[in-house]
């Protein structure tokens, strides 16, 4: 893949705006998180500041000629079935389980008839 570097005094990152009002107080120690407001997902102003950085990215990834193999790898390297370890709540047990390329995990749950694991709290 060829290098973008010569290209980066051209790119324009859009400001992060800092919040300096924002100080943690951890055992006395204070430590300041001026980018708080980027943990908000939901908020507009997290959205438009994505958008923006997405747009740059875009940007930078279309001149790259090796663009779509590099998708197919990373395609081929995450499409593989993926369970979590079993876990128990009462008689119930959990997992969860990913067939590959699914955006998120999803929860499964078998109920287990076993007179002994009932009376287990």
């Amino acid at each position: 893949m060829g290098s973008v570097a010569g290209d980066v005094s051209r790119l324009a990152y859009p400001p992060a705006r800092r919040d300096d009002s924002v100080v943690d107080d951890y055992h006395g120690v204070k430590i300041p998180d001026p980018y708080r407001w980027l943990e908000d997902p939901d908020s507009e102003e997290t959205k438009e500041f994505v958008a923006r950085q997405a747009e740059l990215a875009e940007t930078v990834l279309a001149g790259c000629p090796d663009r779509e193999n590099l998708r197919g790898e990373i395609t081929r390297l995450f499409d593989h079935p993926r369970h979590g370890a079993p876990f128990r709540r009462g008689n119930k047990y959990f997992y969860f389980h990913n067939s590959g390329l699914q955006a998120q995990s999803v929860l499964y749950m078998q109920v287990c008839h076993d007179p002994l694991l009932e009376l287990d709290p």
